[in-house]
């Protein structure tokens, strides 16, 4: 239930940083499961879900 919520924007959470996503991403590959890719990918074009790299510039605008 919570990955629903993060996905579909339907919580108070407008997106969180995480510090290995692209190794993240690689991994949900690796397990070849397409309900993880999916929620994944989901997350990550929604922006809600974003690189820690991305983190000072969003502070900044």
């Amino acid at each position: 239930m919570p990955d629903c919520v993060l996905k579909l924007k339907i919580g108070d959470i407008d997106c969180v940083y995480h510090f290995a996503l692209h190794e993240l991403i690689d991994r949900a590959h690796s397990l070849d499961n397409e309900a993880v890719i999916d929620s994944l990918e989901i997350m990550v074009e929604g922006k809600r879900l974003r690189d820690i790299a991305d983190l000072p510039f969003d502070l900044a605008t």
